[in-house]
């Protein structure tokens, strides 16, 4: 087991995260684009609202993954929208585990979110599996919503209730 630390993302971590997003195993699966420039990333990260709850991994001091629940605002404002990559070469070694675990402790504790979304893409069907391990269940698809490697790519939309909150359907 490898030891993992989650801490919260900050702008020094851009060239890392732009690394793991320009990967050939990762690339397909988020909604970069190969253009996507260090600086960029690093602006966002400077310019995170305060909605915006973003996470990294690391392992013997190297970003492996980030995650992040971006909390909606207005009548959504108990809604988050919830997104995640990483590093290839550490794909199956609890990363991705450890920062959803997080994450939901965020959304479940702190923002007291009574749900989290997220799309992911029809052709991670590994991806799928975690989220459906972590208690997100498929909601629909949308057809052809992103586009991917050449080809437009269905999206499979899922959601995870908080436990004990007013939407999960385990509380009435």
């Amino acid at each position: 087991m490898v030891d993992i630390v989650i801490r919260p993302a900050q702008a020094s971590d851009a060239m890392a995260i732009h690394r793991i997003q320009q990967q050939k195993d990762v690339m397909p699966y988020i909604l970069s684009l190969p253009s996507t420039r260090v600086e960029q990333i690093q602006e966002r990260y400077r310019n995170l609202g305060a909605n915006h709850h973003e996470f990294v991994a690391e392992v013997n001091g190297q970003v492996v993954g980030n995650a992040a629940v971006v909390q909606m605002t207005g009548r959504r404002s108990h809604v988050g929208i919830f997104y995640i990559s990483v590093d290839a070469e550490h794909h199956g070694n609890g990363i991705g585990t450890a920062l959803i675990t997080k994450v939901l402790d965020l959304a479940d504790n702190w923002l007291m979110l009574e749900r989290v979304e997220l799309g992911v893409l029809i052709t991670n069907p590994r991806a799928q599996a975690l989220y459906e391990r972590h208690g997100f269940v498929v909601e629909g698809k949308r057809i052809g919503s992103i586009r991917s490697v050449g080809q437009y790519v269905d999206e499979i939309i899922m959601a995870r209730f908080r436990p004990g909150g007013l939407l999960n359907s385990d509380a009435e």
